[in-house]
């Protein structure tokens, strides 16, 4: 049978109404002929004519059915031979409930009513086989299809919304394996809100697997497909120091509805309410409130909204607040230790121990730790900053290669300065085991009366050039370097710092996971260098390491949303559940995902195109192909483009006027 694939587009079919009005409005023009006298002529009068009738019926009807065509033609007939079946059949039918659980359903009603429809739908129908897929947990729960009402309708029970958003692809990509075929219509029952920052990416494919898709929308209250409100959220809290043995709490507050809202927050900590502010939002707006509490009193704290609003899993969020931890730092040298060895640690010592503030962010220094690590051992926690001084023969002898490149791997960052000789111990330790890869070419040392090595120039658009921005880059350029080893450096090497005549005086390979090999071809120490005595040194060591752009961004502590992969020290971490956790020495914060957040609903037409496919008619409401005949789907627009345009012209042949010749005629008086 004949279905259009625009129907919306048979409204066009009013324009057959244009000929017919111009039918009736044409009157017929008389021809003057030129006569000699009218004197001998009668004058009659003329009958008024009642109402007034189409002219020309045979063009008329010609017109109409040429828009008619056209009609058809704008709505892309298509010929189904599948027998389409509305109502009840006389064949088994599968139905697949597919359940949204992310934590959007669990406000505006959505959830209670999306049980309540299955329910009903399961206690409707008593012929139908039945499934059930729903998200839980990480993972896909399955019910196949022909599973019995009475476990389906147990199931509804023991479901619950996500904290996390994932899911709703893992569903879609599921679903059409579990229909069992075999000469049933199949159908898909897909239950949701519809949240727009949810389904906009999301894509299926059930018409190419001929299978019918009910979208069945909840929690949009008496207004279907249309914007919820009713909203307001958390959608930030961080921790500071606050001075005088404080801290200082602040959170963002956004309003998602379009009337300004009067909200009243409180900040939770130690089991009690200890303050509760006033705070007007405007439409769809952001204020921002602090809160102020002792510094060693609590762990952690909450800020939570009073208000209650359509959706209630954003009105709060627990966070750290206590210091961060102490980040680590250790030294790897020869067993042997020489002056210039301790010499050296001492400078760097002291820059990493005055690198914090000293009662926020903290540096210490951490031996056993950087003793486990030279050991091997897995299970030990790793320094933040591990510093190989005058690497050698030693390193390459203990086999040390191993457990570095495994630190590096982990993400840590590694400082690694020359030996006083045999460089090119050094060189074969860090390029056989593929740490580093360079070629050592030389010594190179100010002699007798010559002036000391400069820093060149920071190009622009390096990040050290942002860091020394404005006086003190003059600082770093008065520094001397009175002697370095002269490298040529490989590939896939970063070169941030070098002398005035070009030649690299640190190498540093960035590691997939964030790990940082950092090469300074010159020693710490006076012989070498005045960089350590200047101000400029600090802040140098601190942004060559990286060791200032931590993954944790709160105060030490790491943060994630609800079901974002999420990787510490200790392995993979289970981020589904919302709150406040500490894995070994890792804080970790899991916080609400602010795209849960948003009110905004999917259109309905765009969701067909998404998951139907584009390239497949869309198919009624309450009917399904016959698998046995549904093979093909031909198009006939090809042949009502045809037929429209062979009336075109027949119509423009039978509407074009006569010729008239006229031949001028002499009229003879008398």
């Amino acid at each position: 049978m004949m279905e259009f694939g625009q129907p919306l587009a048979l409204w066009t079919g009013l324009a057959i109404a244009l000929p017919i009005l111009a039918h009736l409005a044409y009157r017929r023009i008389a021809h003057k002929l030129p006569f000699s006298s009218l004197r001998f002529i009668r004058s009659s009068s003329i009958p008024r004519s009642g109402r007034r009738k189409p002219s020309d019926w045979p063009l008329l009807l010609l017109r109409i059915l040429l828009f008619v065509l056209l009609t058809l033609l704008l709505a892309d007939p298509y010929w189904q031979k599948g027998s389409l079946v509305s109502g009840e059949s006389s064949e088994i039918s599968e139905c697949l409930f597919l359940l949204d659980s992310t934590p959007s359903m669990r406000g505006w009603g959505a959830w209670e009513a999306a049980l309540n429809e299955i329910r009903s739908r399961l206690e409707k129908d008593p012929h139908g086989r039945f499934g059930f897929l729903v998200f839980q947990n990480g993972t896909l729960k399955e019910w196949p299809i022909g599973t019995s009402r009475e476990e389906l309708i147990s199931a509804l029970d023991t479901i619950t919304t996500q904290e996390s958003p994932a899911g709703l692809q893992a569903m879609i990509d599921r679903a059409p394996g579990l229909f069992l075929g075999g000469g049933s219509s199949q159908k898909i029952v897909l239950l949701s809100d519809f949240q727009k920052s949810s389904w906009q990416e999301l894509a299926g494919d059930f018409g190419k697997e001929k299978i019918e898709l009910e979208l069945c929308a909840v929690g949009h209250g008496d207004t279907q497909w249309m914007q919820r409100s009713g909203n307001f959220a958390i959608v930030d809290a961080r921790v500071a120091p606050g001075g005088l043995n404080k801290v200082r709490v602040w959170a963002a507050l956004k309003n998602f509805d379009t009337d300004r809202s009067d909200l009243n927050i409180s900040i939770i900590a130690g089991g009690e309410v200890r303050e509760t502010t006033q705070l007007s939002v405007p439409p769809l707006g952001t204020e921002q409130i602090q809160f102020a509490l002792p510094a060693s009193d609590f762990a952690q704290a909450t800020v939570r909204i009073d208000n209650e609003d359509a959706y209630s899993m954003d009105n709060n969020q627990s966070l750290w607040i206590l210091p961060p931890l102490p980040r680590t730092f250790g030294f790897w040298n020869r067993l042997s230790l020489e002056e210039t060895d301790l010499l050296e640690a001492q400078f760097l010592r002291a820059a990493m121990e005055s690198a914090g503030d000293g009662a926020w962010n903290r540096w210490t220094e951490n031996d056993e730790r950087a003793k486990e690590l030279r050991m091997g051992l897995e299970d030990g926690q790793p320094v933040d900053l591990l510093m190989v001084l005058g690497l050698s023969g030693w390193f390459q002898e203990e086999g040390l290669a191993v457990p570095l490149h495994r630190h590096l791997k982990r993400g840590g960052a590694v400082l690694v300065t020359p030996p006083e000789d045999s460089h090119v111990r050094m060189n074969q330790a860090l390029k056989e085991p593929g740490l580093l890869d360079f070629t050592f070419a030389g010594f190179n040392r100010t002699a007798f009366r010559m002036e000391p090595y400069r820093i060149e120039v920071l190009p622009q658009e390096s990040r050290l050039n942002k860091v020394f921005a404005g006086d003190s880059v003059r600082d770093l350029y008065l520094s001397q370097i009175r002697q370095f080893i002269n490298v040529e450096e490989g590939d896939d090497l970063e070169i941030p710092l070098r002398d005035r005549s070009g030649r690299p005086l640190v190498l540093i390979r960035t590691f997939p996971n964030g790990g940082r090999l950092v090469l300074f071809t010159f020693r710490m120490l006076p012989q070498w260098t005045d960089l350590p005595m200047r101000n400029s040194f600090l802040p140098l060591l601190v942004e060559l390491g990286s060791l200032d752009q931590r993954e944790e961004n709160n105060g030490g502590v790491l943060r994630v949303e609800a079901g974002d992969p999420m990787k510490g020290s200790h392995g993979q971490i289970d981020s589904q559940r919302l709150g406040l956790f500490q894995i070994g020495e890792q804080r970790v914060e899991v916080v609400h995902p602010l795209v849960e957040s948003m009110p905004e609903v999917m259109s309905q037409h765009e969701l067909k195109d998404a998951l139907v496919g584009g390239h497949f008619p869309e198919f009624r409401e309450g009917a399904s192909i016959q698998p046995d005949n549904a093979d093909t789907v031909q198009s006939l627009w090809q042949w009502f483009a045809l037929s429209a345009a062979i009336l075109l012209i027949v119509e423009m042949i039978v509407s074009a006027p006569p010729t008239v010749i006229t031949k001028d005629r002499e009229v003879v008086n008398g």
